[in-house]
């Protein structure tokens, strides 16, 4: 996937079609993770989130996982290259990730760019990664289960997989069952919020016992 070359335009793109609507499923519960000391951030984007983070989180370490050099040249200039965080060019998927070091892991509409399998593995791969009752923070796109609900995030969902494909040759072309990964890797809704009839979440997960 080369978002890179999208880099200069994408939050004009995403302001085109959403509005500021995944902003705030981005933003939605940053304060939750406030007294994290480390935190991981795969697939940041233009820096946006962890401008935001930054304020929320004053005495965390961050480690940024994006595998594209523009969209981290954005994400510097946002945060005045600030000492908290630390940038890892690399997939995410081929990255190692230190056991059990993160109390705080963020992933924004970045799990629905992989297959099932690919997900599968970079979940499992991130919950060692993360502390006992560690937060994990994501967005997504979703698709509710049933009804007009469900019509209308099928057109958006299939016409922003054509779109993304096309651009920067992105080979995901469905959903992959993120909650169901979730679960399985030992992680817990304990948030849950929806906006654009349940075409967009946020929600934190908590790893560790009920």
């Amino acid at each position: 996937m080369k978002i890179g070359r999208l880099a200069p335009w994408y939050r004009w793109i995403e302001y085109a079609a959403f509005g500021r609507a995944l902003e705030r499923r981005r933003f939605s519960f940053l304060d939750r993770v406030a007294g994290a000391k480390r935190i991981l951030i795969l697939g940041e984007g233009d820096g946006r989130v962890l401008s935001r983070l930054l304020a929320a989180a004053p005495q965390a370490q961050i480690d940024v996982v994006e595998v594209s050099p523009e969209m981290i040249e954005l994400a510097h200039g946002r945060t005045g290259h600030s000492q908290q965080v630390r940038f890892l060019c690399q997939d995410a998927r081929t990255l190692e990730l230190p056991a059990h070091t993160y109390d705080a892991v963020l992933t924004m509409f970045f799990l629905d760019c992989f297959s099932a399998e690919d997900a599968a593995l970079l979940i499992r791969r991130i919950a060692v990664a993360m502390k006992p009752e560690a937060l994990w923070l994501l967005s997504e796109f979703s698709l509710p289960h049933a009804g007009w609900r469900r019509w209308h995030a099928q057109a958006w969902i299939g016409t922003m997989y054509f779109f993304f494909r096309v651009a920067t040759g992105l080979q995901a072309r469905k959903l992959p069952p993120i909650a169901k990964l979730l679960a399985e890797s030992g992680m817990r809704a304990v948030e849950h919020q929806q906006s654009r009839a349940g075409l967009m979440i946020s929600e934190v997960h908590r790893l560790g016992s009920a």
